[in-house]
């Protein structure tokens, strides 16, 4: 099984994916968290550089240049990530196609007007297709208006000293929550909608919202929910 962390900047996708995966370890279950980007490796130190406009222009980049970006540092992990679930393991992505999807739609309709469905497949055929990736067996999104997660994000690149990227900016951010709005809406079984604030317009607890993954989770897995409980 593998399971998409996918949202917004700052939303506590990395947060959550780790809990995730501790609490699937109390159960005795193999589990194995990734995320994507992986600034560690070669073609993810490259695309941060190129997010952060230190290696030409991201803005001028054509948007199936900047798929491909993203899609060969996800196949860096492809054989690790497939042997894991050759042997039973769950994995959690830290961010994984659904994520490309939306941000692709978002980057290509900024520079002209593409059907969100073409360039959806094309993102697909990329990944799941070329690539081999395995498919996701659910998305979870973790819902958090965009002017939140800037904030959030702004906190932790100054606390940290981090250059700012391309996507740091509200506008960036509000596009994106729109395609993972239209994403979630339009696959509500296969994109699990987290909603991060509550009914005052306050932040959720990280725990309160660990809660509300596992529940979901044991809602579209019901066979395996004494896994989430």
């Amino acid at each position: 099984m593998l399971i998409s962390f996918d949202g917004l900047d700052s939303s506590g996708k990395a947060t959550q994916a780790r809990l995730l995966t501790e609490h699937l370890k109390t159960k005795n279950i193999a589990t194995a968290m990734f995320q994507s980007p992986d600034y560690e490796t070669s073609s993810g130190k490259a695309l941060k550089l190129r997010l952060q406009n230190k290696d030409g222009q991201w803005e001028r980049t054509p948007w199936k240049e900047k798929m491909g970006y993203f899609a060969a540092n996800r196949a860096e992990h492809r054989e690790e990530v497939i042997s894991l679930l050759n042997q039973g393991a769950i994995i959690v992505y830290d961010r994984y196609v659904p994520s490309s999807v939306a941000f692709m739609v978002s980057e290509a309709n900024a520079a002209e007007t593409i059907p969100h469905k073409d360039i959806q497949k094309a993102v697909q055929d990329l990944e799941y297709g070329k690539n081999g990736m395995p498919k996701e067996d659910a998305s979870i999104f973790f819902d958090i208006p965009p002017k939140v997660a800037v904030d959030l994000l702004k906190g932790r690149k100054k606390t940290i000293g981090d250059t700012d990227e391309y996507t740091d900016y509200l506008h960036i951010q509000e596009a994106l929550h729109s395609e993972y709005v239209r994403l979630a809406e339009e696959n509500p079984q296969h994109m699990l909608r987290i909603a991060c604030m509550n009914s005052e317009g306050n932040l959720r607890s990280i725990e309160e919202i660990s809660l509300f993954v596992r529940e979901a989770l044991a809602r579209k897995f019901p066979n395996l929910a004494q896994l989430f409980a």
